[in-house]
């Protein structure tokens, strides 16, 4: 609990993004379902972690320039908001590679 509160609530809410779309992607197969429990998987997840391996990189980048003018105490804390983002940033990308690998082989534009 401490670690999450350490993170802060923006951070702590793309962390859980993140990891609910890490989640999502073993049922993602490529096909677009519109009526049920399948559009999380198949249309949401894919579209947020798109938005996430973009938002993930920027927030990183932000902390490093926020700890340039911090106490050590606030500079250990954004460095393991860093490391935890950089974590969760390498298991969202493994997670989705299988699906965007699928994507590319039907691609029509060759």
């Amino acid at each position: 609990m401490n670690m999450i509160r350490s993170l802060g609530t923006l951070r702590a809410l793309l962390m859980l993004t993140s990891l609910v779309c890490i989640v999502a992607a073993p049922f993602a197969n490529g096909t677009a379902y519109l009526h049920d429990w399948r559009l999380l998987p198949s249309v949401i997840a894919p579209t947020v972690m798109v938005m996430l391996l973009f938002a993930i990189p920027l927030d990183v980048c932000m902390a490093r320039i926020f700890m340039a003018d911090t106490s050590p105490s606030e500079r250990a804390r954004l460095k393991r908001a860093i490391s935890v983002e950089l974590i969760m940033f390498c298991a969202l990308a493994l997670a989705w590679t299988p699906f965007i690998l699928k994507l590319m082989e039907v691609w029509p534009f060759d």
